[in-house]
């Protein structure tokens, strides 16, 4: 039974994650982006696609012969899932906690379709999914480290890409507001005004915080559940 939920979980991932991502850029004019590529370009589109090909990679791996077999394919797959699932909450919780709030000040359509799937129900499926999977993976406290990987690789993306003054898509020379490196708060400063209270470091340092807050619950709950 939990197998064939785990399954069905993985598949509404997948599908969810790709459709959310493709519905985005058919929609991108909505949102007054200036071309649907742009949706590729923040860390919302990207956690999606990596989870949803990492289950699509679940999926198929017992019918890849040699590999689907292989204990050491299965436990490194399976610690890449448990990171990406960690970095697909993170994409949760800022946009339930920082963007929807104030997404009618910025004209961002935050309850289409497009973005529930993206923001809210990839992310529940794909952490479903990691408690209701039977396989038994062994989640050490070194994997837990592994989760600030992608939203530092993302943020050194981004800081390439602001500092050659590219057009994230809605005239904006940043993805988010947090990584606006010339607003009133700057770098290392602060400022009353919203929402830049605090500059973009401490907003690095407390991201990095909640990921690893995270990722060390979920380990934590995963362990308590294996028992």
């Amino acid at each position: 039974m939990r197998g064939k939920c785990s399954f069905a979980l993985k598949l509404l991932t997948f599908v969810g994650a790709i459709s959310g991502v493709i519905l985005s850029m058919l929609r991108y004019d909505l949102d007054g982006y200036s071309h649907p590529t742009k949706r590729l370009f923040y860390f919302t589109g990207l956690s999606n696609i990596w989870i949803g090909l990492m289950m699509l990679f679940l999926l198929l791996l017992p019918y890849m012969g040699a590999w689907g077999k292989s204990e050491k394919v299965k436990q490194t797959s399976y610690v890449i899932k448990f990171v990406l699932t960690v970095s697909i909450t993170l994409t949760a919780l800022i946009f339930c906690t920082v963007l929807a709030p104030g997404s009618a000040e910025n004209d961002y359509h935050a309850w289409t379709l497009s973005s529930l799937l993206t923001h809210v129900f990839v992310p529940l499926l794909a952490i479903f999914d990691f408690f209701v999977d039977e396989y038994k993976t062994a989640i050490a406290t070194k994997h837990v480290y592994y989760t600030v990987i992608p939203p530092l690789l993302y943020f050194i993306f981004a800081t390439i890409l602001i500092l050659s003054g590219f057009d994230f898509g809605r005239g904006d020379p940043y993805p988010y507001f947090f990584l606006h490196f010339d607003s009133p708060a700057g770098i290392f400063g602060f400022s009353r005004q919203m929402p830049y209270l605090i500059g973009t470091f401490y907003w690095i340092i407390i991201m990095l915080g909640l990921i690893l807050g995270i990722g060390f619950l979920y380990r934590k709950l995963y362990h308590l559940k294996k028992e």
